[in-house]
C-alpha cells in the first residue's frame, strides 16, 4: 500500500472517531441548543466558556501529548516517554483545579460572570480530567489503536448528548431544586461526561509506571514542548477567541455582545465542519510524520499528502457552501440567519488552516519549535490586532476577515522559514491553482445563494459548479492521484 493511501486510510478511521463524534454534536447538539436556549446569549455564554477552556488546556497540559510524540515514536521507546510524561502532566492537572477552586469568584468577576464562581469550578475539574486524557488519546495513536481511540471519542459525546437530554428533557433534577438555568446543566453534563470517561480510560493510565520517570528525558520534553505552548496559546486565540474579544470590543454592553457572539458562534460551528475533516487529518498525520522522520531521509512524501490534502479539502469546501442552504438549518434559522454572512469567509480561513498544518509540520521534525511559537505569535497579533479595530466598525464579520488573514500569514511565513531550514518541496503552482479554484468556486456557489431562486434551483446550480471543479481536478491531477492512491 503506497505512503499516501496508507495516511489516507488513517485518516477515514481518525475522521470515523473524530468527525462521527463531532457530526453528532453539529447534527443534534447545536441544532438542540439553538432551539433550546431561548435567546442567542445563552448561546453566547456557552461559546466564550469554553473558549478559555482550549486555551487553559494547552496551558496546563504544557503541550507534553505532542512532546510525546516526538520522544515516543521510535520503536521501544513509547513505554518509557509515556511515564515520563504522566507525572507532570498529573502534577500540572491538578495545580489547574486547585487554583480554579481557590480562585473562582474572582475569576467569574474578571470574565464578566458575577456570581456565577460555580462555572469556574465546574470548567477547572473538566479542563484538569481533559488534560489528563490528553495522554491515552496520544498513546492510543502511536499505537495505531485507531478503534480504541474512535470508540473512546463517540463515549465522550454521547455521554454529553445522553446527559443534556436526561437533564433538559425529563427535568431529572428538577426535585433538588438546584436553580440551574438551560446552559448550566449543559455545563453540568459535560462535567460528569469527562469524569465517566476519565474512570474508562483508568487501564490505559495504569500502564504508567510513575517510578520509571526518566529526568533527562523529561528535561529534554519541557525544552521541546515549551515552545509549543506559545503556538497552542496562540492558536487557541486564533481559532476559538472569536466570542470572548467580541464579548469585550463590538461596542456594546457585556448582554448585547455576547448575544451577537452566539450568532457568530452558531455560523462558526457550521463553518467548522471543514476543521473537523482537517482535525481529522492532523490526528492520522502527527504520527505519521514523525513515523516517517524516524525511518527516512525521503521529504517528499510531504509535499504529496500537501497536495492530495488540498485537492480533497476543496471538494469539503465547496460542498458545504454548495449545500448550504440544507446545512444552515443545523441552527436555529430564525434567530441565527443574521450570522450566517461570515460562512465563506470562515470557510477560506479553516481551508489555510488545513495547509498551515501540513507546510509547519518541519519545525516539530526537526526539533525548532520556537518557530513555530513565532509563527503563531505573528496570528495572534495580526487576530488581536484586526478585530478590536474593525469589530465597533463592521461588526461580527471582523472577526472572520481576522481569522482569513491569520492563517495566510501564517501559511507563508511557515513556508519561508520551512525552506531555509528544513527544505521541503512543494508543488506551489498546483497547490496555488487548487486554492484559485476554491476561492472562484466559494465566490460564485455564495452568489447562487443569494439569488431569489428556489433552494432546489440553488442546489442544482451548486452541484453543476462542484461537478466542474471535480472535473478540471481529474484531467489536472488524475495521474497523480492513480499514482498515490491506488496501491
Amino acid at each position: 500500500m503506497s505512503q499516501l493511501k496508507s495516511l489516507a486510510s488513517q485518516t477515514v478511521v481518525y475522521g470515523l472517531g473524530h468527525v462521527l463524534p463531532r457530526a453528532l454534536y453539529f447534527v443534534f447538539l447545536v441544532p438542540y441548543l439553538t432551539r433550546r436556549l431561548e435567546d442567542t446569549l445563552s448561546f453566547g455564554i456557552y461559546t466564550d466558556l469554553y473558549a478559555y477552556s482550549t486555551i487553559l488546556i494547552v496551558f496546563f497540559s504544557f503541550r507534553m501529548d505532542t512532546a510525546l510524540f516526538r520522544f515516543g515514536s521510535k520503536t521501544g521507546s513509547l513505554q518509557q516517554a509515556f511515564s515520563t510524561t504522566l507525572l507532570p502532566v498529573l502534577i500540572f492537572a491538578v495545580t489547574m483545579v486547585t487554583l480554579g477552586v481557590l480562585n473562582r469568584d474572582w475569576i467569574a468577576d474578571l470574565l464578566a460572570y458575577p456570581d456565577k464562581g460555580f462555572y469556574i469550578t465546574w470548567f477547572a475539574i473538566i479542563i484538569g480530567l481533559d488534560v489528563i486524557m490528553l495522554l491515552p488519546f496520544a498513546r492510543l495513536r502511536l499505537e495505531q489503536r485507531a478503534l480504541a481511540f474512535s470508540l473512546f471519542k463517540l463515549l465522550n459525546v454521547g455521554l454529553t448528548i445522553g446527559l443534556v437530554l436526561l437533564f433538559l428533557e425529563t427535568n431529572l433534577l428538577a426535585s433538588y431544586a438546584l436553580g440551574f438555568d438551560d446552559v448550566e446543566f449543559v455545563f453540568l453534563a459535560n462535567l460528569i461526561a469527562s469524569s465517566l470517561l476519565c474512570i474508562a480510560m483508568l487501564p490505559i493510565l495504569l500502564k504508567a509506571r510513575l517510578g520509571d520517570v526518566d529526568r533527562p528525558l523529561l528535561r529534554k520534553m519541557l525544552t521541546y514542548s515549551a515552545p509549543l505552548v506559545i503556538v497552542g496559546a496562540a492558536n487557541s486565540i486564533n481559532q476559538f477567541f472569536g466570542v470572548p474579544i467580541q464579548k469585550f470590543f463590538l461596542g456594546g454592553n457585556t448582554v448585547e455582545n455576547l448575544s451577537d457572539g452566539g450568532l457568530y458562534s452558531a455560523s462558526q460551528k457550521i463553518a467548522a465542519l471543514v476543521s473537523l475533516v482537517t482535525v481529522a487529518f492532523n490526528y492520522a498525520a502527527e504520527p505519521f510524520f514523525f513515523r516517517h522522520a524516524a525511518n527516512s531521509d525521503d521529504r517528499s512524501v510531504y509535499g504529496n499528502i500537501a497536495l492530495g490534502f488540498c485537492l480533497f479539502m476543496g471538494l469539503v469546501v465547496l460542498g458545504i457552501i454548495g449545500y448550504f442552504e440544507i446545512l444552515k438549518h443545523l441552527a436555529d434559522v430564525t434567530k441565527y440567519e443574521s450570522g450566517y454572512v461570515v460562512v465563506p469567509i470562515l470557510l477560506l480561513a479553516y481551508f489555510l488552516l488545513g495547509l498551515y498544518y501540513n507546510v509547519s509540520i518541519w519545525y516539530k521534525l526537526a526539533d525548532m519549535t520556537r518557530y513555530g511559537a513565532y509563527i503563531s505569535i505573528v496570528g495572534a497579533v495580526i487576530t488581536l490586532a484586526i478585530s478590536i479595530v474593525l469589530l465597533p466598525v463592521i461588526g461580527i464579520i471582523a472577526s472572520a476577515w481576522a481569522a482569513l488573514a491569520c492563517y495566510g500569514v501564517m501559511c507563508i511565513l511557515a513556508y519561508i522559514y520551512g525552506q531555509r531550514y528544513y527544505q521541503i518541496t512543494y508543488p506551489l503552482a498546483s497547490i496555488f491553482t487548487i486554492l484559485c479554484l476554491v476561492v472562484g468556486g466559494v465566490i460564485l456557489i455564495n452568489q447562487v445563494n443569494s439569488l431569489d431562486l428556489t433552494v432546489i434551483s440553488k442546489l442544482a446550480i451548486n452541484s453543476f459548479l462542484i461537478l466542474g471543479y471535480l472535473s478540471i481536478v481529474w484531467v489536472k491531477y488524475g495521474g497523480f492521484l492513480k499514482t498515490h492512491f491506488r496501491g
